[in-house]
């Protein structure tokens, strides 16, 4: 054992190790830190909420659109149900407290997961920190408290049991576990009713089983054809069951098909922000560029023949990146757990490269050193004590509305800067005569989730001295469709015609950002339009 390791069984459980402290840091600066302004930063998980509460209301799955007046009545594929649930029960327990809560539990598991995966493929400790944070900084892209989420804790865990899967079969180091080939279908029916990402699972799935036969028909030694062949037949085995399992949902094939209809409407993929290809002026894609360029290194010094397997997943990670900006965060931990390894080992032979500069050599030698050393005491340091104690006690502050003592610690709200909170509070208290209005509000499709996170508890709340209000429209695409989204952007972006659409929407009160094109539109329109209500970020225009 070497002086840096812990020598006491006590010690090792109660020192924090860095993946624990990594945790940590990234929990409460989501909760209550740095990083706290993110998750709610996209009002599109106030309708996640108000749907998992109106589930456990009413004990059944919406079938129908509850929360628009124009989609009223018409087919809703609730396909994210079980997160809602779960949100459901948390904002009920904490608010949006316990929303927050849930979302930075599962992003600090997620990256220190990540860390722990690069540190046993093989990643030197600094540079391993170094590959997670910039994984995390592509994130912050799509770092919301949407269900998305749990979809990169699934890739993850999937790339990780496939890679022990490939692995194990390849060292022939004792047999397979046989959790492992059951992990695949029995996860899968869970990710299918939490979020629709369990597409690339399938994916990722069918690249290893395309990997093992085609490693089968060109393997030279005998036996070792006959493991690579029976690896493959057991990983088509696994993606059958896997795809099966898919069917184990309230909406059977027809989620597929409406998945497939959805994500096939070339109108709406090339106009919904998170579905189109990154611009790289952000800093979460110029990390993006940066995972990219240490491939291309990594990949150029590499000596060692490079298995199909991570060839393809490169070539998914990549492409999937490209092809649209909600994909960073996954398709950057699985290029950063594949090039990790790599360039830590072209790192390591700086130490015994003779035409290297002495200091050169020198410097390379202490570095490795040091993450040999912390290494091994990080191998030791197994019991995640402070991290479980940390997240218990959050949540027990988040259950008392955030206060600790005579402090508020956690007060998680949607940002009043850049969401509409006084706008709708103003709707809310307008009374016309001696009941509340219950007028359909149109907004912009961004601002719908957070309206229907504020107008539409009215049902599920009685107490309340204020009905629901439906909107007209809000940012749930595949329900709209492209024929509708396109008559709201003639609309919003003033195209000939858009007087039209206000008419056949029948609306009569709008609530809009304060600077955009159709308020400024609606201004000169005295006689048709006034002005309830206006501040720095919404105004509230009324049909006169």
């Amino acid at each position: 054992m070497t002086p840096a390791q812990p020598n006491s069984p006590a010690l090792r459980f109660l020192l924090l190790s860095v993946r624990d402290i990594i945790f940590i840091f990234l929990f409460w600066s989501l909760l209550a830190g740095p990083l706290s302004n993110r998750p709610l930063a996209d009002p599109d998980i106030g309708w996640h909420i108000r749907t998992g509460e109106l589930i456990l209301a009413t004990h059944s799955l919406p079938r129908t659109d509850p929360f628009s007046s124009t989609m009223q009545g018409q087919p809703w594929f609730a396909w994210e149900w079980l997160y809602d649930i779960v949100l459901g029960i948390l904002h009920r327990a904490g608010g949006l407290n316990g929303v927050v809560w849930l979302c930075a539990l599962l992003v600090a598991a997620i990256f220190a997961l990540l860390l722990s995966q690069l540190l046993r493929r093989g990643t030197g400790l600094p540079l391993a920190i170094v590959l997670m944070l910039l994984a995390e900084a592509a994130s912050t892209i799509h770092l919301y408290a949407r269900p998305h989420i749990v979809s990169w804790l699934f890739s993850l865990l999937w790339f990780v049991a496939l890679e022990r899967w490939e692995q194990r079969e390849r060292s022939e180091q004792g047999s397979l576990p046989r959790w492992i080939p059951w992990f695949f279908p029995a996860s899968m029916l869970l990710w299918v009713n939490l979020h629709g990402g369990w597409l690339f699972g399938i994916v990722l799935l069918g690249i290893y089983t395309l990997a093992a036969f085609v490693e089968s028909v060109r393997e030279q030694d005998a036996f070792a054809a006959i493991r690579t062949a029976h690896r493959a037949r057991a990983m088509a085995v696994a993606w059958v069951a896997s795809a099966a399992a898919t069917l184990v949902n309230p909406f059977g094939w027809r989620l597929h098909a409406h998945i497939y209809r959805y994500l096939s409407d070339r109108y709406l993929m090339n106009r919904i922000d998170e579905f189109r290809s990154p611009d790289f002026h952000g800093w979460a894609e110029r990390c993006f560029a940066v995972i990219l360029m240490l491939v291309l290194i990594g990949f150029a010094g590499h000596r060692k023949k490079l298995r199909l397997s991570h060839l393809l997943v490169v070539l998914l990670a990549v492409y999937a990146g490209f092809y649209s900006s909600r994909n960073l965060p996954v398709s950057s931990m699985l290029l950063v757990l594949i090039v990790g390894p790599m360039l830590w080992e072209n790192f390591a032979l700086l130490a015994d490269k003779p035409r290297a500069w002495q200091w050169v050599r020198n410097g390379t030698a202490r570095i490795l050193s040091f993450s040999e050393r912390m290494g091994a005491q990080e191998t030791q340091l197994r019991g995640h004590l402070w991290p479980v104690v940390s997240v218990a006690f959050a949540f027990a502050i988040c259950l008392h509305g955030g206060w600790l003592g005579s402090r508020q610690l956690v007060k998680a709200e949607f940002d009043p800067k850049k969401m509409p909170v006084a706008a709708v509070t103003f709707l809310q208290k307008e009374f016309k005569g001696k009941q509340p209005s219950t007028e359909p509000v149109f907004s912009t499709d961004a601002w719908g989730g957070y309206l229907i996170y504020r107008m539409f508890p009215g049902r599920m709340y009685p107490e309340r001295m204020y009905l629901e209000r439906k909107v007209v429209i809000d940012d749930r695409h595949d329900l709209y469709g492209s024929g509708r989204i396109r008559q709201y952007l003639i609309l919003t972006q003033a195209e000939p015609g858009w007087q039209g659409v206000l008419k056949e929407w029948q609306i009569r009160i709008a609530l809009l950002p304060t600077d955009s094109t159709l308020a400024n539109l609606l201004r000169e329109l005295p006689r048709d339009w006034r002005v309830a209500y206006e501040d720095k970020v919404a105004v509230v225009f009324e049909k006169r």
